[in-house]
């Protein structure tokens, strides 16, 4: 797809890997649902990073179909579950403001690249109309 080439892709970049979907919630303890203090604190930090590239680069959430690009760079070739991964992510775009919801993602292109001890998600976003 390359959109990391196109000028009017907008890119935006996480620290880290999205916690996938299935792992995010509905740990019973006593009882009661709660997310892991490792989901909570991926949200609270993905969503703060992408807050604040979404901030400068955009003044409302897109309303438009989408073109969504991501790269995930893993640190090691451990076995992922990436559609789980994206869930997650769309989530955290559309309560960053980025999108109004994952609705409007019309194409998608992922890809897995292996870096000895990295781990990031780079992600490039295009309107389609």
């Amino acid at each position: 797809m390359g959109l990391e080439a196109e000028p009017e892709a907008l890119f935006f970049e996480l620290s880290s890997l999205p916690v996938p979907k299935s792992n995010r919630y509905l740990r019973r303890k006593d009882g009661k649902v709660f997310k892991p203090p490792r989901v909570k604190n991926w949200e609270v930090r993905a969503l703060w990073e992408l807050s604040n590239q979404a901030s400068s680069k955009l003044e409302k959430a897109l309303e438009c179909d989408i073109a969504v690009e991501i790269e995930l760079t893993l640190p090691d070739r451990r076995r992922r579950d990436i559609d789980n991964m994206l869930k997650s992510l769309w989530d955290i775009m559309e309560r960053a403001g980025i999108i109004k919801g994952d609705h409007q993602i019309c194409q998608v292109y992922t890809r897995k690249v292996v870096q000895k001890n990295l781990q990031k998600t780079s992600i490039w976003v295009r309107k389609l109309n």
